[in-house]
């Protein structure tokens, strides 16, 4: 009697527990929204060589474990209830390892998501529309990294005419500076989705009368299909 007493404290107990610890998942996407809602200040924004792939196994394996938690919490919730003993703690360790176990699926599914959607090439894959686009979208993240908050940031004393000087491939001077920090660890941002080429330079500086940066595609193909409108 005392050792099934015993035993229906502890597991009931011990799910709640397994509950509360599955719920970071949750808190982990509010954390990243509440960022890209009101993240955002003014600052430097140049990067540092990173890399990146320490973080996202971590991550990975982190979510796997918290998914392994949560689903032996709904298992052994499952049977402390039988028990009349912690029965309402074990009903609500099961609601909070299943709320757990639906934002780690989620998490996972919108990291699938996002690989596959990201991942796309851009030789051939992309339509006219889209490769117009893409590279419109380039030009201005090249403009931005070339702006007076990143590179215009590190480089005070820098003429706009030294901008056209720059190496503007996807192994160039804003992806692997020969010193000081990168701009971007997407070197894709300077790969012309119209391109056959991909470690060749599509893109040139212009600075028009009033300073300001403009970035145009220089890739044959691209101008072919009006990528600079």
């Amino acid at each position: 009697m005392s050792d099934d007493s015993a035993a229906g404290r502890k597991k009931p107990t011990a799910v709640l527990i397994a509950g509360v610890i599955g719920l970071w998942p949750i808190l982990f996407i509010l954390i990243m929204w509440a960022l890209a809602q009101w993240g955002g200040a003014p600052g430097e924004f140049s990067l540092a060589p990173r890399e990146t792939t320490r973080n996202v196994v971590v991550l990975v394996v982190a979510l796997a474990a918290t998914l392994v938690l949560d689903v032996g919490a709904v298992f052994f919730g499952v049977r402390a209830l039988k028990r009349s003993v912690g029965r309402g703690r074990a009903v609500v360790g099961l609601v909070l390892a299943g709320l757990g176990a639906l934002a780690i699926l989620l998490l996972l599914g919108a990291g699938i998501a996002l690989s596959i959607i990201f991942g796309r090439g851009g030789d051939g894959e992309l339509s006219l529309e889209e490769r117009v686009k893409k590279c419109g979208s380039n030009q201005g993240k090249i403009a931005i990294m070339l702006g007076p908050e990143m590179w215009g940031f590190d480089h005070p004393d820098g003429r706009p005419e030294d901008l056209k000087e720059l190496n503007l491939s996807p192994k160039g001077d804003l992806v692997k500076p020969e010193e000081g920090p990168a701009y971007t660890t997407d070197p894709t941002v300077f790969d012309c989705p119209a391109d056959d080429d991909a470690d060749d330079v599509d893109y040139a500086v212009d600075i028009t009368p009033e300073g300001e940066i403009k970035v145009r595609c220089i890739d044959s193909a691209g101008i072919k299909e009006g990528h600079n409108l």
